[in-house]
C-alpha cells in the first residue's frame, strides 16, 4: 500500500518563487544554447584535425554514453543536497572541462579531446535530476505545465538556433572560438545557479525512501510512470536510429543530402509548437491516455517518414513526431512531479533521465548494426515496431496496487 504524501512545499512568497523560477529558466537556457553551440563546433575540430569520417561519430558516441551513468548518482545529491547547488557545481565543472577541450586541442592532442567530453557530458547527466527536482519547489501545482513546457522550449529552440548560429560563424571563426563561448555560458549559469534557493524538505514518506533504488520503485509502482518511462526508451531509440541516417535518407528520398537541413528545421518547429501549447494553460492532473498517444503518434510518423519521397510531406511528418514527442516529454514530466514525493524527486527524475539515455544507446547501436545489413528503412521500422511493443507491454503490464488505477481505466479518460 502506497503512503499518501505532499509533494509540495511551504510557499516562499509569490514574488520571490517568480524571480528564482525565472533565474532558473536564464540558467538552464544559457547551459543548454552553449553546449548546442560546441556541439557543432566540436564535430568541426575532430573531423578537420583527423579527417577521418569516423571521428565524428566517435564524437557522438563519447556525448552519449557517459550519461547513462550519471542520473542515478545526480539523482541521489539533488535529493541528498540542495538540487540548485548540485547544479552550479556541475555547471561550474562542465565548464572548466569545456574550456581545457580549447587548450588540448591547441597542441593537437585529439585522444583528450574525447576524453574531456565524456567527462563534460557525464557532468551534464549528473546535473539534470536536479532541474527535475528544482521546477516543483519554484512552480506552483497549477503552474507545472507552464515551467516544463517553458524548459522543454528553450532546449527545442536551442537545438534550432544554436546549430544555426554555428553554421554561419564557423567560415569566419575557428571552432575553438566556440568551444570559449560555451565554457563562457556555463560559468554564467553555475553563478545563476547559484543565486537560487530552496527550503530543503522536510517531509517523511514510510516504504523504501533510501539508496539510488528508491527512484526505480516509484516509478514501478506508479503506472502512469512506467508509461513514460517505456516510451522515453523505445521513442528516443527510435528518433536516434533515425538522426543517424537522416542525412543518407535526404539523399535518396530528396535528392540532395543539404535537404537535411530542411528536415531539422521541421524537427525543431514541431518541438517548439509543443512546448507552446502547455504554456497558456493551468496543469490538471495527468494521466496515461495523453502520453499513450503521443508516444505511439511519433512513432507512426516516423514509421510514415520511411515511405515518403515528397520534401513537404517528410517535413509534416517529422514536425507532427517532433510535436508529440514534446507533448509526451512534458506530460510525463508533470506526472512524474505531481506523484513523487518531493524528497524523491531527484533518484526519480535520474530514473526517467536513464531512460531516456538508455534509448539514446540503443539507438545509436541499433543504427550501427543494422544499416549496413538491411538499410536504413529496415532500421528506422524495426526500431520503432521494437518502441511500439515496448510501450503496450508497459501500459497493459506492471503492479496495481489498491486504490490505484488500472491501465484499462487509466487511459480512456
Amino acid at each position: 500500500m502506497r503512503a499518501s504524501v505532499s509533494v509540495g512545499v511551504p510557499p516562499l512568497g509569490l514574488e520571490r518563487t517568480g524571480r528564482r523560477l525565472v533565474r532558473f529558466f536564464m540558467a538552464a537556457g544559457v547551459s543548454y544554447y552553449g553546449d548546442w553551440l560546441s556541439t557543432v563546433a566540436i564535430v568541426v575540430l575532430v573531423f578537420r584535425a583527423t579527417g577521418s569520417v569516423t571521428a565524428p561519430v566517435l564524437y557522438m558516441l563519447a556525448r552519449v554514453a557517459p550519461r547513462v551513468l550519471g542520473p542515478t548518482v545526480g539523482g541521489s545529491l539533488a535529493d541528498r543536497f540542495d538540487p540548485a547547488r548540485v547544479a552550479s557545481i556541475c555547471a561550474f565543472a562542465q565548464g572548466a572541462l569545456t574550456g581545457s577541450i580549447v587548450l588540448v586541442a591547441q597542441v593537437g592532442a585529439i585522444w583528450a579531446v574525447f576524453l574531456l567530453v565524456v567527462g563534460a557530458q557525464f557532468l551534464n547527466s549528473l546535473a539534470q535530476p536536479a532541474y527535475g527536482a528544482l521546477i516543483p519547489r519554484l512552480a506552483s501545482p497549477e503552474d507545472l505545465g507552464r515551467a516544463n513546457g517553458i524548459l522543454t522550449g528553450l532546449f527545442a529552440s536551442s537545438m534550432l538556433v544554436s546549430p544555426a548560429i554555428g553554421a554561419l560563424v564557423l567560415p569566419r571563426t575557428t571552432p575553438e572560438v566556440l568551444i570559449a563561448i560555451d565554457a563562457g555560458t556555463f560559468l554564467v549559469a553555475a553563478l545563476l545557479f547559484l543565486t537560487i534557493r530552496v527550503t530543503p524538505s522536510r517531509h517523511t514518506v514510510s516504504g523504501r525512501t533510501d539508496g539510488a533504488a528508491a527512484g526505480m520503485h516509484v516509478v514501478s509502482r506508479e503506472a502512469v510512470l512506467r508509461s513514460a518511462a517505456a516510451g522515453l526508451i523505445g521513442n528516443t531509440a527510435a528518433i536516434t536510429a533515425l538522426q543517424a541516417v537522416l542525412v543518407v535518407a535526404a539523399t535518396q528520398h530528396f535528392g540532395r543530402d543539404i535537404e537535411v537541413g530542411w528536415l531539422y528545421a521541421a524537427v525543431g518547429a514541431g518541438g517548439l509548437l509543443g512546448s507552446v501549447a502547455f504554456l497558456g494553460r493551468a496543469t490538471r492532473r495527468v494521466h496515461r491516455r495523453g502520453i499513450v498517444i503521443f508516444s505511439a503518434g511519433e512513432l507512426a510518423a516516423f514509421s510514415a517518414f520511411v515511405f515518403v519521397l515528397n520534401l513537404p510531406l517528410a517535413c509534416l511528418l517529422l514536425f507532427i513526431s517532433s510535436l508529440s514527442s514534446a507533448a509526451y516529454y512534458i506530460l510525463g514530466s508533470i506526472a512524474l512531479q505531481q506523484r513523487t514525493p518531493i524528497e524523491l524527486l531527484g533518484r526519480t527524475t535520474g530514473v526517467m533521465r536513464s531512460a531516456m539515455y538508455i534509448g539514446m544507446l540503443i539507438g545509436a547501436i541499433a543504427a550501427l548494426a543494422l544499416v549496413q545489413p538491411l538499410g536504413w528503412e529496415a532500421t528506422v521500422l524495426i526500431v520503432c515496431a521494437g518502441a511500439f511493443v515496448l510501450l503496450i507491454v508497459a501500459t497493459v503490464t506492471g503492479p496495481r496496487p489498491a486504490l490505484a488505477s488500472t491501465p484499462l481505466s487509466d487511459i480512456p479518460e
